[in-house]
């Protein structure tokens, strides 16, 4: 182990960090698992050790007062115990919240230290790693928030093709066999279909296509009436008639 991710784990152990509140793997209030979600940087994604910020003195107030906040209010919520902490923040000393500052600055201090030793051990290959995985998380982030908006503005949902409106009809088979087993099964159904069945789900899908397409149409007029053309779809504009033009000149 290098001398170098020997100090990045001890940083990491003695400053902790703002994930370790923010974005914890239980429940900081009590040590029952709530959620396997752990909020991940482009460097833990790529297996690469970096030295994590200091906590606030906010922060490493609310850490702080966690076991006795706990002990006096075992149901007390996360919404609750952080009411209880700004509080209790405000109502400390201001001696304590002065030494506490400083120590923070001294920890910010050292953790920009070893930030910039960190980042001088960067290989090339590294950089690009981190800036391409930096790159992939903030478009998937923009398409999660996009996503979002479209269902809060009520955006119609393209509709199914013949071969998933079939596929929802076998979803029992489901119950006793994988994800790819059934998979497999319903592609061979589908393959085997005689064409007169195969033609009621096109036609179903068509029917929903042409219904979609109505309904899309209307949804858009509406987001240009509201001032959002932003999600309307790029429609090509229509070249005019040269002969036409040409006839006049």
């Amino acid at each position: 182990m290098s001398s170098f991710t020997q100090i990045c784990r001890l940083s990491n152990y003695i400053m902790g960090s703002y994930k370790t509140v923010l974005y914890p793997r239980t429940n900081w209030l009590n040590t029952i698992p709530v959620c396997s979600y752990t909020k991940k940087s482009a460097e833990d994604k790529l297996g690469i050790e970096k030295p994590k910020r200091p906590l606030t003195p906010f922060f490493k107030f609310m850490t702080q007062m966690r076991p006795a906040l706990i002990a006096k209010n075992p149901g007390i919520t996360s919404k609750e115990a952080i009411a209880w902490s700004s509080k209790h923040w405000q109502e400390l000393d201001s001696e304590t919240k002065t030494q506490m500052v400083k120590e923070y600055e001294k920890d910010l201090e050292d953790y920009k230290k070893i930030k910039e030793m960190y980042e001088a051990s960067l290989t090339e290959q590294q950089k690009e790693d981190i800036k391409r995985v930096k790159a992939e998380m903030a478009a998937a982030k923009e398409k999660r928030k996009l996503k979002a908006e479209f269902k809060e503005l009520g955006k119609p949902k393209k509709p199914m093709s013949s071969y998933f409106l079939y596929a929802q009809t076998k979803k029992d088979i489901l119950k006793d066999i994988s994800m790819k087993e059934y998979q497999e099964k319903v592609k061979a159904g589908w393959l085997k279909l005689p064409e007169s069945e195969r033609t009621k789900y096109e036609k179903q899908a068509q029917a929903l296509m042409d219904k979609y397409k109505k309904d899309i149409e209307a949804w858009e007029m509406k987001m240009i009436a509201i001032g959002r053309t932003d999600l309307v779809r790029h429609k090509p504009v229509r070249q005019p008639n040269k002969t036409k033009v040409d006839k006049y000149e």
